[in-house]
């Protein structure tokens, strides 16, 4: 099962790339917005690799 950080990570990546494929600057704006909300909850989100040795 994925974990959080890569889930809200593909979704930046989705925003982003759906970003470059239109023309419009509102929705532009807005869908790089989304990414960086994406991108800043997945460096908050816990590291799934913690603590495991």
């Amino acid at each position: 099962m994925e974990d959080e950080r890569t889930r809200l990570l593909a979704e930046a990546r989705r925003c982003r790339r759906l970003a470059a494929s239109i023309t419009d600057p509102e929705v532009i704006q807005r869908l790089t917005a989304l990414a960086e909300d994406y991108e800043r909850r997945a460096n908050a989100a816990p590291d799934p690799n913690e603590g495991k040795d």
